[in-house]
């Protein structure tokens, strides 16, 4: 489609390094999908997710970052489909919100952001129900959540269960590394809340969190995958299997060869260096299943110099300027590592098709940017 919107062509292979395990790399096609964006729509996207209806058809769904709205285009054509618009106030106001699932286009969920409240909504923004929740039965009060693609935190629904994401809750104080579940068990018709087994990895003490921090510290991506959950934390190079009731059962070593050592230690004294400090230090990002191959793909930030007139938040919030991808196989192994091209790439917008992994090029720094297109690249695994 259209190969020379993007007059870079990024053809490229990068072998894994030389151990026999690392036999996959990721390759760099010229199929790109290219969907056009009204004036009155970010490319900052939060919300990103593929969704395919009871007919098979394929769509890309996402929320406008300035808007309260999801917009809809048809997949294969890139043709704009629909706009759900929600309201932010009045007997179908959803209030703020950063995220969504959608189940049906009668049933897409929206969690409140200022309040412990899913709203459920159909196509056309009319709510249906609310599902509060507030208190576990263990007694925790629960903090409100968001469904975002970067850190991927999707909410999650087996049968009458929804499994939902959480922060640190620093209302524990000094407890708040040993107390704070890292997930959510919403049982949708009891409304009984429980807290997952899993605590958040000790990588500082509660005392320390409650101090100066970067805030991304226990940020992680969280997959379902044959009744297991499987998390990855941006500053721990393990990866987590996890039952469903949050009791863990394996922690496999999962490291990257462009990252040493990562410094849970980092101080920053405003936004404005929050935010270099982000786009410069190593960490791990998102761990992503891709169904169709059988494989894991897990995002990885290696320590990166930037000059210091850069715009930190944009490069920050689509996904840095340099990065590398890990491919696991189905026992989380690694079998292989491609670093990708400086200033090419939004990591942070991707979705998954049959056919491969499509990565987004509309990178604030890529020459071909343009916010009036969403653009994405096809990636091809070569094992």
């Amino acid at each position: 489609m259209k190969a020379s919107i993007y007059g870079l062509v990024i053809l490229f292979f990068i072998s894994c390094n030389s151990s026999s395990n690392n036999e996959c790399k990721l390759e760099v096609t010229k199929d790109s999908l290219v969907f056009q964006l009204n004036p009155q729509t970010s490319i900052f996207i939060k919300a990103l997710f593929p969704y395919t209806d009871g007919k098979g058809r394929e769509f890309l769904t996402f929320q406008n970052n300035v808007e309260p709205e999801i917009l809809v285009y048809d997949m294969n054509t890139q043709e704009y489909i629909n706009t759900i618009t929600l309201e932010k106030e009045g007997p179908n106001g959803v209030g703020l919100f950063c995220g969504y699932t959608i189940y049906s286009w009668n049933e897409i969920y929206i969690p409140c952001m200022m309040k412990n409240e899913i709203d459920i909504v159909d196509s056309t923004g009319l709510i249906s129900r609310k599902i509060p929740y507030s208190t576990t039965i263990q007694g925790k009060q629960t903090l409100p959540f968001i469904v975002t693609t970067f850190p991927y935190s999707p909410m999650y629904s087996i049968g009458q269960k929804l499994y939902m994401p959480q922060s640190p809750n620093l209302r524990l104080g000094d407890r708040t590394m040993e107390d704070s579940p890292v997930t959510l068990v919403l049982d949708t018709l009891t409304h009984q809340l429980t807290d997952f087994s899993l605590r958040f990895p000790p990588i500082m003490t509660s005392e320390r969190i409650l101090k100066n921090t970067l805030g991304v510290e226990f940020c992680y991506s969280q997959s379902l995958v044959d009744n297991s959950f499987i998390y990855s934390f941006f500053f721990d190079e393990e990866i987590y299997i996890v039952s469903l009731d949050g009791k863990i059962k394996r922690k496999i070593p999962a490291k990257s060869k462009y990252i040493d050592k990562i410094n849970v230690n980092c101080k920053v004294s405003d936004i404005a260096s929050l935010a270099e400090t982000l786009c410069r230090i190593p960490m791990y990002g998102n761990l992503i299943y891709d169904k169709y191959r059988d494989v894991y793909y897990r995002f990885v930030y290696p320590e990166t110099e930037l000059s210091p007139n850069e715009n930190f938040m944009d490069i920050w919030q689509l996904g840095r300027t340099k990065f590398s991808i890990m491919v696991l196989n189905k026992d989380l192994e690694v079998i292989g590592e491609t670093l990708f091209p400086e200033n090419t790439f939004a990591s942070t917008l991707f979705f998954i098709r049959e056919d491969g992994l499509y990565l987004s090029t509309s990178f604030i720094k890529n020459p071909n940017y343009s916010d009036d297109m969403l653009c994405f690249r096809k990636i091809k695994l070569v094992r």
